[in-house]
């Protein structure tokens, strides 16, 4: 796959199928060829084919590096492809990921600051995207009857548990890393060219989802899109310096609080930290500033489960997250416990008891998935 110039200058890439062929010491050991499973959403490449659309892209509330990546990357991609698109998000996320290129750009609107704009742009739109995630109520409770009662053409791509029905076109896949890698797919079966902007927003999102390559949802199928990503334009160390190098004090002092909290359980298997509302205030919280945190106590030997919780004084709540390895399904135990959901092996939550009471139902709980 070579990429070429254009007139402008501009490096883009014609976005094939790929094949990866990994060797060592001469032994192959790994052969990947998407082409042995049927493609995602080519009905979906059709429609879009016949005209340019009005469509429009949402993805869920306090989005993430994946959300944020296969958001812009989409857009990036229907635009080159002729289409209007507009990018709803329905809060911001956190500074590193506002530096994602065309985040700034007018056709990314943020919903919770954008009211009016944003509304239009869907009431506007022909076909409405939904991205990583897996039913209306995760773009928050303002957005959500824009998202639910929308009457154009309806596309979900998501890699979580449990989706939503009622869509026109779906690519539902639990096993994938990423909404990224699945947005990547669709545009490698669509056949169109992938620019290094858009190539860039996937990348992130491949990056964070899967811990930078270190999950276990990482397969050939991951490796194979971010090659043709790095092919196309994207540079990985470019994104992870500004994801991951470029923090604020807050976090640092954050981290660090919430650390200092560390509790283990069921003989070490499980482990839990938490920040008060009081602790986020002493520490000058940012948005953004705990992400992460959760994964801190897995790389503790013996830790197979984690837990961060969080107090939310303006939402009332207290946010969970889990994280887990091995047999342990955290997106069960968030579902069962939690009133929450994921993935089996990272899901959030939330409890609507005092910080207190938060924590003394997590230690049992967590003591009993741990024995598990």
């Amino acid at each position: 796959m070579c990429p070429f110039a254009t007139a402008s200058g501009l490096i883009i890439v014609k976005v094939r199928l790929v094949i990866i062929l990994f060797s060592v010491f001469g032994r192959e050991i790994t052969k990947f060829t998407p082409t042995d499973r049927p493609m995602p959403l080519s009905d979906l490449s059709h429609r879009l084919s016949s005209k340019s659309h009005r469509l429009v892209i949402t993805t869920h509330w306090n989005p993430d590096g994946d959300a944020v990546g296969s958001s812009l990357g989409l857009a990036h991609y229907l635009r080159g492809q002729g289409h209007s698109v507009q990018v709803v998000l329905p809060n911001a996320p956190s500074a590193p990921l506002q530096k994602t290129p065309g985040y700034a750009s007018a056709f990314v609107m943020v919903h919770s600051e954008q009211r009016a704009a944003a509304e239009r742009a869907i009431q506007e739109a022909e076909g409405l995207f939904s991205l990583d995630y897996n039913t209306a109520s995760r773009v928050g409770e303002d957005l959500m009857p824009w998202v639910a009662e929308f009457e154009g053409f309806r596309v979900l791509v998501d890699h979580h548990q449990e989706p939503d029905g009622g869509y026109d076109f779906v690519y539902s896949q639990t096993s994938k890393s990423s909404t990224a890698e699945m947005v990547y797919d669709f545009i490698a079966q669509d056949g169109g060219a992938l620019d290094a902007s858009a190539a860039d927003a996937l990348m992130m999102g491949l990056i964070t989802d899967t811990g930078s390559f270190r999950f276990s949802s990482v397969s050939p199928a991951t490796l194979a899109a971010a090659s043709a990503l790095v092919e196309a334009g994207a540079e990985a160390h470019v994104i992870h310096e500004r994801l991951f190098d470029a923090h604020s004090p807050s976090r640092l002092r954050l981290w660090g609080r919430a650390l200092s909290s560390l509790e283990l359980m069921a003989e070490g298997r499980a482990a839990l930290v938490h920040l008060t509302a009081q602790d986020l205030v002493e520490c000058g919280y940012e948005a953004g500033d705990t992400e992460g945190l959760v994964n801190q106590a897995l790389s503790i030997s013996g830790v197979l489960v984690s837990a961060f919780a969080r107090e939310d004084a303006a939402a009332g709540i207290i946010k969970l997250s889990f994280r887990s390895k091995g047999d342990v399904d955290v997106n069960a135990f968030a579902r069962a416990h939690w009133q929450g959901g994921g993935h089996i092996y990272a899901a959030g939550g939330k409890s609507d008891d005092t910080m207190a009471d938060t924590l003394a139902r997590l230690r049992s709980s967590l003591t009993e998935l741990g024995a598990l």
